[in-house]
Order: C-alpha cells, then structure tokens, then sequence
C-alpha cells in the first residue's frame, strides 16, 4: 500500500472521529496494545484483528478499503463539481423497518422473520404460492412469478457495471438500462435515479419501478418535460452504484437531476456530503405512516411491490417540487473546488489490458482503412461540440499538409451534443475532402482515464492541469502504427484548459519524433472568431440566422432536427 492509499484510508476514519492503525505485523503490537477506543485496526493479519478485538477495537479488513475511501472523497468532488454546475442531487433512504411505534401484518412479520426474499420463494413457487399471491394480489400467478424473476445479470462493460440487455413482456434492459415506460421523445431535462434493486425494480414491471412511478407522479403534477433514466443494478453493491454515478459525473449538465434512492452513509460521512450540497431525506416514517393495504413487501419494506413502490414515487415527489429542481444555497463548503480527488479516481481505475485494447483498437482502424507504410500521416483530436466552421477550417489545413489526416472525435458521452451526432457532422462536414479519416478517440485520446480534467474545465479552478498521460499515450501507442508524423490544433485564445493541453503537445511530441503544428484560428469577416460556446448559445436563443454563419449547412440540419 503507498502513501496516498495510507492517507486516504487514515483521513476516511477521520471525518467520523476515528483513529486508523493500518498493520499487517506484529511490529505494531504496541500500538495495537496502548490505542484507545475510537481506534480502528485495519489489516488483513488474523491474528492481530483478534487481539484488537480483545481490546474492544474496531476492526476492518485492508482489502479494498483505500478504493472505498478515494471513492467517498471522489463523491465529495463529484457533488461540489455538480453544484457548480447546477446540477441538484437528492439523496432519497431505502425504506427501512419501523422497530417501533409501528404494527406489520403476521404475514409480512412471517416473512421478516424467515427471510423470505423474492429469489428465495422464486426457488420454489409452489411451496411459497400463499406468501408470493399475498405480495402480487391479483396479479399472481405461477407463470407470472416465473417470468417477473428472469433478471439478467449484471456485468462489467467498459467503465461502467450494468445489466445484459434483456426484452420480455415485463423487463426490458437496453444499452444496459432498465427501460422507463410512458415517457415522450422531446425532453428538456433529465433526472438519474441510482439504487439497487429498489430502483431497477425488486420483482416488478418496467411500468412499476419507482423510475417509472416517478415520471407519472411527475406528469400528474404538469411536468412532462423530463427524461428519467433508471441507473439501478439489481445485485450490485453499493460501491457499484456509486461507481457507475462517478463515471456519469462529468457528463452531466445544468437542466440534469440526480436522485439516490440508497441505504444512506455513516452519519458524519454523510454531513460532510451535505456540505458539499446533497439534500437528505429519510421518507421510512412517511412511507409507513402512508402504508395501505394494498402496499407490502416480500422480506423488508425496502423489498416491495407496485403499490408501495407507487407510494415512494409519491412521497418523493411531493419533496422534490417545492425546491424547484435547483441546487441548495445553504452550502458551508465547496464553493470552489479543484476536483483532485475525483480526477485521482478516475485515473485509478483498472487500466491493466490498456495495451492490449488500444491493439484492438488500432487493429479495427486499420481493417478499415489500410495503412501505406510510406506515408506520412497526420492526425487531429476534436471534441467538436458542435462542428463549425472553425473545426472545418483546420481539416482543410491540415488536410493539405499530409497524404492522411486523421481526425479523432472525443468519444466521451459527456459534452453537451451526444457522441453519435458530433460524429455524424464531422463525418458530413468533412466527406469531400479525400485524404480525411474520421474515427472515434476511444478511451484512450481525452478521455475520463486520460484527461478528465477536460471535462471539467469549465468549473474547477485549477487550470494548469497535468495532460503528459494523455499526450504520452498517442506516442506511444497510437501514432507510431498509423505513421501519424504531425499533430495539428488550433490555437486557442479563449480557453485556458486547451492553451495548457497545447503547450504540452509542443513540448512532448517533438521528444517521440512527431511535429507539432498550430492553425490560426478562423474568423469570420476577419473579426468574428468562431467558438463553439457562441454556436451553443445562439441555438439555446434559437437566434438561428447569426447561428448559420458560424456552421455548416450538415451541421445546422443535424442541430434543428434533434436539438431545436
């Protein structure tokens, strides 16, 4: 374990007033011996947890604790970095059981009490048919049950965890998303809900997870404006939800919502999260005081049918609307952030196989573009967000300097314009000019692991960011087969994020052997120079004949059909 592992894990125990011994020999008996009460012992040494338990001390295994830590002070970042961004996040408790002051029915203490958890009936329908029909009512049947327990299993793609997608009469996963039923094609705002099994839908149709409950409670108050997208695993642990949220996080704009609905954290863990400006609500006494006949649940209330699911909707809901969907201004902490935490964690992530994929990647170029080994390419990286007049005026640049250009578009879904229609206009913007190769970047070229700093860039203060992996990459593994020799960027007058990016390229290139070529920025009349976030504002103002003259004509039909 490194020093900043150590660091993370002694300042995780911190917060909550706890001091952390981190030992795996018996060198730290002593320390062990003479430690008070708020210490804890992390080791993965047996016999040492024994003798700190025999001390009363708290004791933890080190497996995985130094990711749990970076991962808790990532969600700090990620949720300052939201507030900056205007983005509200609600973090909604799982329903949980009422020791006192409340009454279950025998049949729901009968199921509490032998654990008897939809997967455990589901083994056995027949035997279970009286406690499954109390649960479903009407709907209950044997072929049914069958069919609302069919999951699909939950695997690694990419970055992220997710489900196999699955189509059925009553679930339906696609690009590894439970599907929420009801909701219309336009949208102006989008809400993502992330949870487990409460939220992905524990023994429910896609119409009845709390996802979809959501959006038609919401429609019953006037609100049909919104896209709600259910991020739940069934099966996926907590540290999986959090992840797959972190990946999501730089991607997220103003008009975006977060929702949690999740077992909350340790209590000071969680003040320190509402500093940084999450809003709290524990909906277990409501849910209960509110609890009909008709709503029960298999072996917890967080374990429930349609009606108690329609009930969450609801009571949240009726939280929601009052705060307008905007961040909370009570904030104590966090006002600026530089986000090292969440960068460190997004550039700790598993990147063993990363030689081997960008191979693949490579490979996949070359099936479809065949490479001549005497010619002396060229390539451009392009976030395009969207395509102007500006990023065409650099291909042609570029394009005539070399026999190859290729021009890598930012493949991250996390920019204002989806990946799939900035694609499409670099491709239609540019299909005249022979010698030019559009391509996806992958996640190898300004990319979450590479440099996730470019998309934050806009919100964190730190602007001399450190880009060396991102540049060192296309040295090193992409440039070389595909005979890139120059790599060509605009210059940039406005953001000090590419400037810096720029000013790396210049330095580290020529040391791989590549050259490094700068184009004036294009202007229009001489005067105007053309900025995507100019083109973004004038369609936000729907100000579209000044918008014609800054983008091409491919561009312009992409952006009134899809996002007018």
């Amino acid at each position: 374990m490194n020093d900043i592992d150590s660091k993370y894990i002694y300042d995780y125990y911190k917060i909550v007033g706890k001091k952390a011994i981190i030992a795996n020999s018996f060198t730290s008996l002593f320390r062990i011996l003479f430690s008070s009460s708020n210490t804890v012992l992390v080791s993965d040494n047996r016999l040492l947890r024994i003798l700190a338990r025999l001390r009363n001390l708290e004791c933890t295994r080190m497996s995985g604790l130094a990711e749990k830590a970076l991962q808790y002070f990532a969600l700090s970042d990620a949720i300052s970095l939201l507030r900056q961004k205007g983005v509200p996040v609600y973090f909604f408790n799982r329903i949980g059981k009422r020791k006192e002051g409340y009454k279950y029915t025998e049949k729901e203490i009968k199921r509490m009490k032998l654990g008897l958890s939809f997967p455990v009936m589901y083994q056995d329908i027949d035997k279970y048919c009286n406690e499954l029909q109390d649960v479903f009512g009407e709907l209950y049947s044997r072929e049914y049950v069958e069919e609302i327990g069919r999951i699909p299993q939950v695997i690694r793609v990419g970055s992220t965890y997710q489900h196999e997608n699955y189509h059925s009469r009553y679930i339906n996963v696609e690009n590894g998303k439970r599907v929420t039923t009801g909701q219309q094609q336009a949208y102006s705002r989008t809400i993502h809900v992330y949870g487990r099994c409460g939220v992905f839908g524990y023994a429910v149709e896609d119409k009845d997870t709390l996802p979809s409950q959501l959006y038609e409670e919401l429609v019953t108050h006037g609100i049909d404006d919104i896209r709600i997208i259910n991020h739940g695993l069934w099966g996926g642990n907590d540290e999986y939800i959090d992840h797959n949220f972190l990946q999501e996080v730089i991607g997220m704009k103003k008009g975006d919502i977060v929702l949690f609905y999740r077992k909350h954290f340790e209590e000071k863990h969680l003040d320190q999260l509402l500093r940084r400006g999450m809003r709290y609500y524990d909906i277990s006494e409501e849910w209960h005081a509110r609890k009909t006949d008709k709503v029960t649940f298999f072996d917890r209330p967080g374990h429930m049918n349609a009606d108690g699911y329609k009930l969450v909707a609801r009571i949240i809901v009726e939280n929601l609307l009052p705060t307008n969907f905007n961040c909370d201004d009570t904030i104590i902490e966090g006002s600026t952030i530089t986000a090292d935490h969440l960068k460190h964690y997004y550039k700790s992530q598993d990147n063993s196989d990363l030689e081997d994929e960008i191979r693949g990647f490579i490979s996949e170029i070359l099936k479809n573009y065949p490479q001549d080994e005497n010619a002396r390419n060229g390539a451009i990286v392009m976030n395009c967000n969207p395509f102007t007049y500006g990023h065409r005026y650099l291909i042609e640049t570029a394009a005539r300097q070399v026999d190859r250009l290729y021009v890598f578009v930012v493949e991250e879904d996390k920019s204002y314009f989806r990946f799939s229609d900035r694609f499409e206009m670099v491709k239609q913007g540019t299909k005249d000019i022979g010698n030019v190769v559009v391509v996806p970047s992958g996640k190898f070229i300004i990319s979450a692991y590479t440099f996730p700093e470019y998309f934050m860039k806009d919100y964190v203060k730190e602007k001399n960011f450190d880009v060396s992996m991102d540049v060192e990459t296309f040295c090193r593994f992409i440039a070389p087969p595909l005979n890139i020799k120059i790599r060509f960027a605009g210059e940039e007058p406005f953001d000090p994020v590419t400037k810096n990016y720029n000013e790396n390229m210049k330095r580290i290139l020529p040391e791989h052997g590549m050259e490094f070529i700068e184009v004036p920025r294009y202007a229009i009349d001489n005067e105007r120079v053309i900025n995507a976030t100019r083109v973004r504002e004038l369609l936000a103002n729907q100000e579209y004949k000044e918008l014609q003259e800054y983008i091409p004509q491919t561009t312009y039909k992409i952006l009134i059909e899809k996002y007018k």
